[in-house]
């Protein structure tokens, strides 16, 4: 046997085992166009492997075994084209004329008796009848090879790849009939049998590839897709402001994933997130017959005779939503690959859409904070200004003179009063800064006064254990800022460290400069904070759990309203903590100008003596007169 021969062997064996391939696939699915294709793939297996038979056997069974190649590879032809039509269906007028066609050529050819020995000279009569029987078995494979090429082109990039393949391993063929058909005795020769098994080689793997790509080889057809799709994903979960958004965006790249015709996105009650190019009645149709394990399903969309819709569920945090695209013709068969990415990428769709449903549940909670903050504030202002008023009447006398133990009651309510006051202050400037209606009024300032300002309003928190010193440098420590803010910022800082010093103790409060900057340091030896606790410190309504601080009041505002107003000025806080040990914040602020001299740190200042008229202390208290600009 030359190695011609066995070539011809090896290549109709192959043949034939992609049509066993094909079957055994069709087999497992029972899908129409997949039929199609093992009747097409096969018969043609089964075409070459008789003619190899035949050869062998010297013709012994010639006419025989010629007549039934014939038919087989006749109805190879039209089985394609049946497979074509299962996608894009044809007119039936063009499927009756291709059947008349292709059993008129076969009848012609079987009639006039096509000798069955290659060595055989034909007739003039059994030349046409070879003729016609290639003419219209290659316009049957010509019309889908080129539709299939045609459609290619604006499909994903697998689907466009495996359309190419079968088109293109078709082609092959077609054109070894035309040489074998027309190329008279010049066709039998060596070299040119060669060139047919050569060709024949290069449409059986293409004929594979477009039945059934490896996945190594789907990996690198799809890599030019996979970084825009990335890309998508991170906008996706990243960069959508709201769910419909999301939504839109997810569905545009659901269609362009699969080559789709129309895509909607159904959320777990019904409502409809996104729709493009399909009708919304369908689309909610569709989307009420999703499978609730999580199955994608292939459906039919209303008056469609094939199942045109791939349904996939999205789980999400309330109930099973739905992607439903309506796949392009070639997508159940050709978009295998594409529909697994589909499923992937669901995968992710779901995880964004509870993501947005989570932000705007957090946002609709934020601004329902921000409206109570406003209300609470303001309703607040009028009965706290009544209290003030009355307090000071009766400190002064004027509602009668009262006994020690009144007095003693006096400075206990003005102190829980004056609480109240600097609590409606860090609600009112925490809704003016979620709104951004917070107006810094700047002026050159000198920070050791500030530090003694918000010292005196902290002094009748204190209770007799604690210690408040403050330590200033002799020269000024120049700041540019808004003086009432900044109050407010050391305020909320020494507040925190007599409130967190339960069991009394040395309250510091340190002015210096260091370099271009100017730092506010307030140092207590109170419980501390761990190291996990800290991230969570400036968090808004933050209020961080430990048993000896349980009777510590507050809204979780002050630490989170000082940072953001420090960061308003251009500085920030840093805080240096220990449990058990104490904490230290520290207020950095940008200097005004470089400070040349040196900076001779005063001896502590030991309980400095309080104010001898009540309106010294800067106590913000609020009348319902007040000003808004006048809260810190």
């Amino acid at each position: 046997m030359t190695a011609l021969r066995i070539v011809q062997v090896a290549v109709s064996l192959s043949f034939l085992a992609l049509g066993v391939f094909t079957v055994a696939d069709w087999l497992r699915h029972r899908e129409r166009s997949r039929g199609y294709l093992a009747l097409a793939l096969g018969t043609l297996g089964l075409t070459s492997v008789l003619g190899q038979v035949n050869t062998l056997t010297n013709d012994a069974l010639g006419v025989v075994i010629s007549d039934l190649s014939l038919i087989l590879f006749m109805v190879s032809g039209y089985a394609l084209l049946l497979f074509r039509d299962s996608f894009i269906p044809l007119s039936r007028e063009i499927r009756v004329g291709a059947a008349i066609a292709c059993v008129v050529s076969l009848v012609a050819y079987l009639a006039v008796g096509y000798p069955a020995s290659p060595q055989a000279r034909p007739t003039a009569l059994q030349s046409i009848a070879v003729i016609a029987i290639i003419l219209v078995w290659s316009g049957c494979v010509l019309e889908p090879v080129l539709r299939f090429w045609a459609a290619s082109r604006q499909r994903p990039a697998v689907q466009r790849a495996r359309l190419r393949a079968l088109g293109g391993g078709y082609a092959a063929i077609v054109v070894i009939l035309v040489i074998a058909g027309f190329g008279g005795s010049a066709a039998t020769s060596p070299t040119v049998q060669w060139v047919f098994e050569i060709v024949a080689v290069i449409a059986l793997p293409l004929l594979l590839v477009g039945f059934a790509p490896p996945r190594w080889l789907r990996r690198i057809w799809r890599e030019p897709e996979v970084d825009r799709l990335r890309d998508a994903l991170h906008d996706l979960v990243l960069v959508s402001p709201d769910r419909p958004t999301l939504a839109r965006r997810a569905a545009q790249w659901g269609s362009r994933l699969v080559g789709a015709d129309g895509v909607a996105i159904v959320d777990a009650d019904g409502q409809m997130l996104a729709l493009e190019g399909m009708d919304a009645t369908a689309a909610q149709q569709l989307a009420a017959q999703v499978d609730k394990e999580g199955r994608a399903q292939l459906l039919a969309t209303p008056g469609s005779p094939r199942e045109n819709a791939i349904v996939i569920p999205l789980p999400v945090d309330a109930g099973t939503g739905a992607m439903v695209v309506v796949s392009g013709p070639f997508t159940p068969f050709f978009g295998t690959d594409e529909v697994g990415q589909l499923r992937a990428y669901a995968v992710n769709i779901t995880a964004a859409l509870d993501r947005e449903r989570v932000t705007e549940r957090l946002a609709a909670l934020d601004k329902m904070k921000s409206q109570f903050l406003n209300l609470a504030s303001h309703e607040l202002r009028s009965p706290l200004g009544v209290i003030n008023g009355y307090l000071s009447m009766l400190e002064q006398g004027a509602l009668g003179q009262l006994k020690e133990a009144g007095v003693r009651a006096i400075e206990v309510l003005k102190a829980k009063t004056l609480d109240m006051n600097l609590l409606v202050a860090q609600m009112l400037d925490a809704a003016r800064l979620e709104d951004g209606k917070l107006v810094l009024k700047r002026e050159h300032l000198d920070l050791r006064r500030i530090a003694n300002e918000a010292l005196q309003v902290v002094r009748p928190m204190a209770s007799a254990r604690h210690q408040l010193t403050l330590e200033t440098p002799s020269d000024e420590v120049p700041v540019f800022g808004d003086d009432e803010r900044l109050v407010t910022i050391v305020t909320n800082l020494l507040e925190n460290a007599v409130k967190y010093s339960p069991n009394g103790g040395l309250v510091r409060c340190l002015v210096d400069v260091d370099g271009q900057s100017a730092r506010l340091r307030v140092i207590d030896t109170g419980v501390g904070i761990s190291a996990d606790d800290v991230p969570r410190l400036f968090n808004r309504f933050e209020r961080l759990q430990n048993p000896q601080t349980t009777h510590v009041g507050g809204t979780g505002l002050g630490l989170y309203l000082s940072r953001e107003l420090a960061r308003q000025h251009g500085g920030d806080i840093e805080v240096q903590s220990q449990p058990a040990a104490g904490s230290t914040f520290t207020l950095v602020l940008p200097v005004t100008r470089p400070v040349l001299a040196a900076l001779d740190t005063q001896a502590p200042l030991q309980q400095p003596p309080a104010p001898a008229a009540p309106a010294a202390p800067r106590l913000h208290v609020l009348t319902p007169e007040a000003d808004e600009s006048q809260l810190a």
